[in-house]
């Protein structure tokens, strides 16, 4: 029988420590190499690749390095950060070589299963990024409207809110006048750079969400999900690339905990307690779900049995809670009618 072997990489910037065991005994390699594909696995050509059980390497690092690693053939498995942290800690001094050497030694025990993480297609992670993109371009703009409000009152201007969209710039120019009237001209000059950025960020915002609208067009499932009171193509496709492949879940109820939804408990001896939402997994994901939640409970026009079960419930806990399990009623409803691949039914016969 030929020997396994176990790989741990712990994958810098410019470098990554690489760190290989046997079943028994010292380390048989540890050796520093670059942080591309290329270079790991000529680190790693000394040995078969039938020979190495697993290579493995925290979340976080660049999904290009696993991707490229299985397409030699590497047995890649990707580890939970936050729950290998805790037995990497164990080690008093915290150094590359030390991780690289304990993601080896927890390969070796053989526990992966309950450590890794799943992998997300190509597809989902370029869906995934077009929305952590238009996220960051809206916070920004969002930042800088908030800017420019604020020097605008601190110069007089009594605008109470600076408008959205083609509204926005008659009203920062009609302030403009009001401002240069009072002897204020270069307060103008000053905050109209503001101005072009916000449009500027407005115009990639616009292409990011035709781009989001026309994916959500092609995609069978993503018009399904929409179909749901309440649920938008951001929603929809934020979770479908955070899903990715359904049927890893084994029950459907799984996917409101794998989304951070359900409650945190605390039990010593007697005592039992339930807390705040456990916030585990993706927040972008979580976030739609509770605004089209939101939507659902206040704005929503097609009645469903899901908003019905709601506002009772919103009578007896409030809003806040209530929309937390419309929430996760929605992700178990979204997750169901993709594996059955069946559209959305309003009020569906009890069985």
């Amino acid at each position: 029988m030929r020997a396994k072997h176990w790989v741990g990489l712990d994958v810098g910037e410019s470098c990554t420590r690489v760190c290989v065991l046997r079943k028994r005994g010292p380390a048989v390699l540890e050796c520093s190499t670059g942080s591309s594909a290329e270079d790991i696995a000529r680190g790693l050509s000394m040995f078969d690749i039938a020979d190495i059980d697993s290579v493995v390497m925290e979340s976080g690092a660049p999904g290009e390095i696993e991707r490229q690693l299985k397409k030699m053939g590497y047995p890649v498995v990707i580890l939970d950060v936050r729950k290998t942290h805790r037995y990497l800690s164990i080690r008093h001094n915290k150094t590359d070589q030390n991780d690289a050497r304990g993601l080896a030694e927890i390969a070796r025990l053989g526990e992966l299963s309950r450590l890794s993480v799943y992998s997300k297609s190509y597809d989902s992670e370029v869906m995934r990024n077009q929305l952590c993109v238009r996220k960051r371009l809206v916070d920004t703009r969002a930042e800088v409207q908030t800017s420019l409000r604020s020097l605008l009152r601190n110069h007089g201007s009594q605008i109470r809110r600076v408008p959205h969209g083609k509204a926005m710039r008659p009203a920062i120019e009609a302030e403009f006048a009001r401002l240069q009237s009072t002897g204020a001209s270069q307060i103008v000059s000053q905050l109209l750079p503001l101005v072009e950025v916000w449009e500027t960020l407005s115009g990639h915002i616009k292409l990011i969400d035709d781009e989001l609208a026309r994916i959500a067009r092609l995609n069978p499932m993503v018009q399904r999900f929409i179909q749901i009171p309440g649920v938008g193509p951001m929603c929809a496709i934020a979770f479908y690339a955070t899903i990715d492949d359904p049927h890893r879940f084994a029950r459907t109820a799984d996917v409101g905990a794998y989304l951070g939804m359900v409650p945190r408990v605390q039990q010593s001896g007697a005592s039992l307690h339930r807390t705040r939402v456990t916030r585990a997994g993706d927040a972008m994901a979580r976030g739609y779900l509770v605004l089209a939640a939101g939507v659902a409970l206040t704005r929503a026009k097609q009645s469903s049995a899901l908003r019905e079960w709601g506002l009772d419930l919103r009578k007896k806990v409030g809003f806040s809670k209530a929309r937390m399990a419309v929430a996760r009623k929605l992700a178990v409803t979204m997750l169901s009618m993709w594996k059955a691949e069946k559209d959305f039914v309003p009020y569906p016969q009890k069985v």
